[in-house]
C-alpha cells in the first residue's frame, strides 16, 4: 500500500512533468534525477491502471486522465504550500531566498542599488536574480517577484505600479554635429538621421512623438537594429545614429553631455512599469517585506526620478 507521502511525492512528479513540458526540466527543477522522475510517474500510472501522459519524442501531453488527476494534485501542492508560508510568515525574522527577474536594462541602472539597499535592512536575505530581455514565466519558473515594463499584464498575477518607462530620443554630440549641425527642431528632421532601431519593439520604424495635444508619426530607417537598450546606448554613445532609450538609462550620460536630447518638448508614449508577483493568499515574510520596500524606494525623492 503506498504511503501518504509517497503518492504525493508521484503526484508533484506529475505535475511538475506537465508544467515543465520535458522530464528532464522537471527533474532539474526538483534536483532529483530523470530517471526518478520516470520511475515516479510509472508507478502511478499502474497504481491507477491509466495512462497519465502521452509521450512522444517532441512532447509530452496530459492523457483526460491526467488533466483530471492534475487539477487535484495541482490543488493539493498549493494547499500544503499555502499552510508552510502561513506557518513562516509568523516567524519575524526576514530571511531565506528571494527569486527575482527584470529587465536587462534595470540590472544596469538601479536594481543592483535597490537589492543593496534591502540587504542592509535584511542582511539574511538571499537572491537569485535573473536579468534577461525575455518576459519569464513567473509560477512554471520558479520567481518570487518580476519587474515588468507592459502596457498589459497577466491578469492571473499582482501587479503593483511603481512608475513608468519614458524614453528620450538622444545622439552624440559628435554624430549632431556631423548630421546635424543647425540642430533639430522639428519631429520630421528625425527621417533624414539614422536611426538605431529597436527588434523588440513593432513600432520600430514608426516614432510617435506627442506635444500636448498634436501626435505625429515619423517613419524613421537605419542600418543597425539591436533587441537591447544596452547595446544601443553604446551605438548611440559611439555616434552610431539617434535612438529612443529609457530616461533612467541616460540621465547620467545626458547630465555628462556624453548624449544630448532631441526635440525635449516632445514625449514620446511612456510604457507601465510594474512589480509583478504571483497570486498567493499567504506571502512569506521576506516576500511581503521585499513588496513593500520596493514600493517605498520608488516613492523616495532619492529614486523617484528613476521612473517618472
Amino acid at each position: 500500500m503506498e504511503t501518504v507521502s509517497h503518492r504525493f511525492d508521484q503526484a508533484l512528479a506529475l505535475l511538475t512533468v506537465a508544467e515543465s513540458g520535458s522530464f528532464t526540466r522537471a527533474a532539474e527543477r526538483l534536483g532529483v534525477s530523470k530517471a526518478y522522475i520516470s520511475k515516479q510517474v510509472s508507478e502511478l500510472e499502474t497504481a491507477f491502471g491509466v495512462r497519465l501522459l502521452h509521450r512522444t519524442t517532441r512532447r509530452i501531453a496530459l492523457t483526460e486522465a491526467g488533466r483530471l488527476y492534475l487539477d487535484y494534485a495541482r490543488q493539493a501542492r498549493d494547499l500544503l504550500g499555502d499552510g508552510e508560508r502561513a506557518v513562516s510568515s509568523v516567524r519575524t525574522e526576514v530571511d531565506g531566498l528571494l527569486r527575482i527577474t527584470a529587465p536587462t536594462s534595470l540590472g544596469d541602472s538601479f536594481l543592483v542599488d535597490l537589492l543593496a539597499d534591502f540587504s542592509a535592512r535584511h542582511p539574511l536575505v538571499r537572491f537569485d536574480v535573473d536579468l534577461s530581455i525575455a518576459q519569464r514565466d513567473l509560477i512554471g519558473e520558479g520567481f518570487d517577484f518580476a519587474i515588468r515594463m507592459a502596457r498589459t499584464l497577466d491578469p492571473s498575477l499582482i501587479a503593483r505600479g511603481i512608475g513608468v518607462m519614458r524614453e528620450l530620443i538622444v545622439a552624440s554630440p559628435d554624430y549632431l554635429s556631423l548630421h546635424a549641425p543647425d540642430g533639430i527642431t522639428e519631429p520630421m528632421q528625425l527621417r533624414a538621421l539614422e536611426a538605431l532601431r529597436n527588434r523588440s519593439f513593432r513600432d520600430d520604424g514608426q516614432w510617435i512623438v506627442q506635444r500636448g495635444d498634436e501626435s505625429i508619426t515619423v517613419p524613421v530607417q537605419g542600418s543597425l537594429a539591436i533587441n537591447h537598450f544596452i547595446g544601443m546606448r553604446r551605438a548611440a554613445l559611439r555616434g552610431i545614429g539617434i535612438a529612443r532609450l529609457p530616461r533612467y538609462l541616460v540621465i547620467d550620460e545626458l547630465h555628462a553631455g556624453r548624449l544630448v536630447e532631441l526635440l525635449p518638448e516632445w514625449r514620446l508614449p511612456v510604457t507601465p512599469v510594474a512589480l509583478v508577483y504571483p497570486s498567493r493568499e499567504h506571502l512569506p515574510q521576506r516576500s511581503r517585506a521585499f513588496r513593500d520596500f520596493v514600493i517605498e524606494w520608488f516613492q523616495d525623492p532619492a529614486h523617484s526620478d528613476l521612473l517618472r
